[in-house]
Formats: structure tokens, sequence, C-alpha cells
């Protein structure tokens, strides 16, 4: 015969958790995961481990911006650092560069920096600009009609007709039909003893002689003139817009000299001939060198290879790509020339811009599986192609970079990881996925400022708030999708690949020390860490309590441990202190809890700890938790 009394009375049981979550703010963390974290990893899974010690490289108080290509470049105020990776001797530059945020990407052997338009050359340690200019100011500049090899000729005879019995090689300028001597319509001729006639000299091109250009600008630059008085325009044909240096003359007997295109348009009375510019004068003199006019002219003629201002900047199949908040034009440079941004000549080098359709400002800028992408907060834009004629943009609305967030773009095992406004989200190539469920969404918007780094197959992401100065350092473990929070370095960082490289305000910090062979363990930082744990008792069946609760846990070096337990939401309360006097020291931590409904669990303390495991002893209850049903006696 069954006992009625007996039916809800529950024998004893004991749950053991030894797989342990990450960081989750959110109402359904669990009891194994944990709502609050501070300096503990994935490292260690399934035990929760602390994060390892960091090594302080330097102490810095300013830094602009960080980049890893062949060593480390920082740089530092209004200076810049690069110490190579094979030990020659570091490059320190002062008072080169803007004090304010940088924008680096690396090609070839360069960094290239911005809003400063500087690139760094890792092998010889120079510092140059990307683009150029240059202003006629006291200079003089001599300005000639030539061939396609920049040749030029003066004192040649004129005439209507060709003079009788020339000998090879002989000059003769002929007039045309206007009857101008030196008009553009004469034809400039020389006689070749071998065809036995007289052949045309073609002369289609401007030459620039400028002593001050050389090695200001060279040949194969697209530049912007400026400034060319409208005696010269008149002459030669519009030399104003943008042109390209299409071969440069360096020989000992003359002026450094540049060659473009000439656009001649309709007849020019004084074509044939060289002309001389200075500061508020031009002067020209005839092809025979009989005849000189003097002018002056209230113009002062430029040359400018120009840059755009970019905000975000990214490489992709040897180009710099980017794009500015204040424009809706998306930018790509010359093949394999970051100095040219405007050469447009029908070939597959050629420079690229195209104009975008979609509302608000860029926020960010990257390149992932072979595609460029552009950001804004509402739509993503992707740029591919292999050349300039084939390139093809598709545009797609979904959650793109938040505003202030051009700085958390990472790529990691071919996933791009970025914030949004709605969290941390993963693009693979189809559309964005957000893995930041786990988080508190409220304190991941409205930033002022990120960073971001990677670490093996882990995302570092630094945000700040506007009401949070400090900021907080969040991890992601990418093959376990577990999120950890560190302490709040980060506000710069630079991957090399074999380590992570963070910078807190007032120094700089190496991840992993543990990765280099000239680790200094004086350099290292004590952990200070904090674990709290999710609401614990809501898994307990029926009129079951917790009647004992044992943490066994391993540290790893010198260290100790607070244990602090909070019943029902109140305040926590120590409960239990243990110290760790050597490497490899097993901890118990049990203790014995008063009756709840929920429980949480608080571990702080500092060194190197793990917890293995947590167990909770269950026991019966006579309805003092929850009130069941009872059969009457």
């Amino acid at each position: 015969m069954i006992d009625g009394t007996k039916l809800n009375v529950l024998s004893g049981a004991r749950q053991l958790l030894r797989a342990f979550g990450g960081l989750n703010e959110t109402y359904g963390c669990s009891e194994a995961e944990l709502s609050g974290s501070m300096n503990f990893s994935s490292r260690g899974y399934p035990a929760l481990q602390t994060r390892k010690p960091r090594r302080r490289v330097r102490q810095m108080q300013r830094m602009n911006g960080a980049y890893h290509l062949n060593g480390m470049l920082l740089c530092c105020g209004t200076g810049l650092e690069y110490t190579p990776d094979d030990g020659r001797e570091a490059v320190v530059l002062e008072n080169v560069l803007t004090d304010d945020r940088k924008e680096l990407v690396g090609m070839g052997t360069r960094v290239l920096i911005w809003p400063d338009k500087m690139s760094f050359d890792t092998e010889t340690g120079e510092l140059s600009a990307l683009g150029a200019a240059w202003a006629l100011g006291d200079s003089t500049v001599y300005v000639y009609p030539c061939d396609a090899e920049g040749s030029t000729y003066e004192g040649v005879p004129t005439g209507e007709t060709e003079p009788e019995s020339p000998k090879d090689g002989q000059l003769f300028l002929k007039t045309g039909e206007s009857g101008k001597v030196y008009a553009s319509d004469g034809v400039l001729e020389r006689y070749s003893e071998k065809a036995g006639k007289w052949v045309q000299i073609l002369l289609e091109y401007v030459k620039l002689a400028v002593p001050e250009l050389k090695g200001v600008i060279r040949a194969g630059d697209t530049v912007t003139v400026q400034g060319v008085p409208a005696q010269l325009r008149e002459a030669l044909g519009g030399l104003n817009g943008d042109k390209v240096l299409l071969t440069a003359v360096d020989k000992a007997a003359e002026p450094f000299a540049l060659v473009m295109a000439m656009e001649r348009t309709g007849v020019s009375e004084r074509f044939y001939g060289s002309w001389v510019l200075r500061r508020g004068q031009c002067s020209w003199r005839s092809e025979d060198m009989l005849r000189t006019e003097n002018e002056s002219t209230g113009e002062s003629m430029t040359l400018e290879r120009r840059v755009p201002e970019l905000d975000f900047v990214t490489e992709c199949d040897n180009r710099v790509w980017g794009c500015s908040k204040k424009e809706n034009v998306i930018y790509g440079c010359a093949l394999g020339d970051p100095t040219n941004w405007y050469s447009y000549q029908g070939t597959a080098a050629d420079s690229y811009a195209v104009t975008v359709g979609s509302d608000g400002p860029f926020t960010a800028a990257a390149s992932c599986l072979g595609y460029v992408l552009f950001f804004k907060e509402n739509c993503i834009h992707r740029l591919y192609g292999t050349k300039p004629s084939e390139y093809r943009l598709s545009s797609v609305r979904c959650r793109g970079v938040a505003a202030n967030a051009g700085h958390s773009l990472c790529v990691i095992a071919e996933t791009l990881y970025y914030l949004s406004t709605d969290g941390v989200m993963a693009w693979d190539g189809s559309l964005p996925v957000k893995v930041s469920a786990a988080l508190d969404p409220g304190r991941m918007q409205g930033v002022e400022w990120t960073a971001a780094g990677y670490l093996d197959t882990r995302y570092y992401l630094y945000l700040r708030q506007k009401d949070d100065p400090a900021g907080r350092l969040l991890v992601y473990d990418t093959e376990k999708g577990m999120w950890h929070a560190e302490g709040a370095a980060g506000r710069e960082m630079a991957s090399s690949g074999r380590q992570l490289y963070l910078w807190d305000g007032s120094s700089l910090w190496a991840a992993e020390p543990d990765r280099e062979a000239d680790s200094d363990p004086a350099a290292l930082d004590v952990v200070q860490f904090e674990a709290v744990s999710g609401d614990i008792g809501m898994s307990v069946p029926d009129d079951k309590y917790v009647s004992r609760v044992t943490l066994r846990m391993d540290a790893e070096g010198t260290g100790l441990v607070t244990l602090a337990v909070s019943y029902d939401g109140a305040p926590f309360e120590k409960v239990a202190t243990c110290a760790a006097k050597g490497s490899h020291e097993r901890l118990n931590l049990p203790f014995e809890p008063r009756r709840f409904d929920t429980m949480r669990i608080r571990l702080t303390g500092k060194g190197q700890m793990t917890l293995r495991s947590l167990a909770l002893t269950l026991a019966d209850s006579s309805g003092a938790r929850v009130q069941g049903a009872r059969p009457r006696k």
C-alpha cells in the first residue's frame, strides 16, 4: 500500500558545475555563466581561468595610432617611432605629424598615415608626403611646345616655301594658311636625306622646365595645374586642370623638366616659340628668336598632386581605398601608387572614384574576402572587380558600423567583426549576424571611442561611452562563442599576428608575454579579477534547497581569493578568504548558505586562478521554499 504522506518527499542530490560559460549580462544568465566579470578568459574552458598577465612594454603618455608592418610603428603625439622586428636600430622622428588620431594602413613596405597624408617606408625609415605642391613664387618657368620625347626647337628659319638643296636634318618652319609666321597652323619640318623629302615634326606636347620640381613631382603623376596666364593658355591650349606628366627630362645641360599632353583648340598666333613665366610677368620669344613680347599678368602658376581627405582607409588588391564623412564618394588610388588619386587615362592602372546614393555619412571601411567594404550605420557598400572598367558596387541595407565605431573593425578567420548600433556583428560575405546577444546593449550604444585588435581567434574590442570615461575592454572568443571583460586597456591596439599590443592611456602592454623570448617577469602586471555567477537556485526542483556549496580552484602562483554571496538580490556578504602560497596549489572553498530563493556567488582577488568546479549539495525541504500540495493524513 502506498503511503500518501511520502509523495512529495524528495531524496538529497548533488549538482556539479564543471563547464563555465562566458559573460552574460541578460536576464537569461544561467548559474554556470557570469553576470559580471573582470579579467577572466576562455583559455581554460571548460574551467574558468583568469587571463594571462600582461607585460609593460614601455610608458607612453600620448598615442594617436599604432600599426604593425615588419615592426611596430607608433604615432606618439606629433612624433613617430618605428621598431623593426629584425633588430635594426629604431627610427624616431619628432614633430612630423599632427597631434590627432590616425588612420593607418599598410601597403607593401609602407605605412600610410591619414589625415596627415604621409607615407613611412619601413625599409628606408623615411617619412614622405603622399601629395606634393609647387607654386611659382619667385621661380622662373620655361614653357615650350615639344615632341613626345621632350625635344624643343629654337632658331628655326621660317618662310612660305622650303629652301632648295637642304642638308640632312635641316629644320624649317613653313607658314600655314593663316599667313601668320608663328601660328599653330604652320608646319615644323626636318629634311630627311634618306627619304628624300621634308618630314613633319609634330609638337603635341608641352614641356615645363622648372628645376625646383625635381624630387617634388615626378613623371607619371597626375597634377592639378592652376594659374596659367591667359596668354599662355591661348597659345598652347587649355593648360589648367588635371594633367598627366608623361615623361621627365633630366639632362645635365638642361634644367629639370616635365612633359604633358597638349590640348590645343583653334589657331594660335604665338604657338611656335618659348614662354618664360615669372611673378607678374610672362614673356614670349619666337621660334626663330627674332621676336620677343613681354606682358604683365595677375595670375600665379601652381602645380599640385592632390590626395583626397579620407576618414577611413583600407588596402585591397594593391590599391588603397578610402572614404570621408563629408562626402558620398569612394576613392581608390592608382594601381600600386598611393600618391596618385586622380589619374584617369583609360588603363587598368587608373585611379577610381564613384559616388554612392545612400544617405548618411560613411562610418568605416575595410577589406575582407576580396571585397572592399564601405559602411554607413544602416548600409554596406561592397565593391568588387579587378580593374576600374570592371568594378561593380552593390549596396545592402542592413546593420552597418555605428557612428564613432570606425576603429572597431577586425578580420579574424575570414570573418569581419564590427560594432553596430545593435551590438557586435560578424560578416562572412553574406549578411551580418549579431554575436553579442549575451551583452547589455545599453552599454554598447552611443560610443564616442572604439579600438579593436585580435590575438589568435579572439576579438578584442575597446569601447567608451560619454558617461564612462574609463571605458571597457571586451574579448570575444570566436571559436567558443564566449565573451569576457578585461581591464580597460586598449584605447589603441595593434596586432602583429603573434602578439597584441594595448595602450591604456599611460603604458603600452603586450597581451601575452609568454609568446616572447625576452619577457621580463618583473614587468608583468598583477591580475585583479572578479567573477559574479548567475542566479543559483532557479533549477532546483520542488522543495529542494542548497545546503552546501563547494568551490574547487587551482592557483598557478601566489594569490588571494575572496568568496562573497548575495541572497535574493541583497548586498554581497563575505564568507571566505583563501591565500595561495605556491604554484599549482589546490584550493577548496566550502560554505553552508542560509535558505534562499536565489543566490549569486562572487569571486574577487588577485593572481592566476582557475575555477575547476562548483558543487551544490541539495537537501530536502518541507515546503519552506516552495509550498506544494500535500495530501491529508
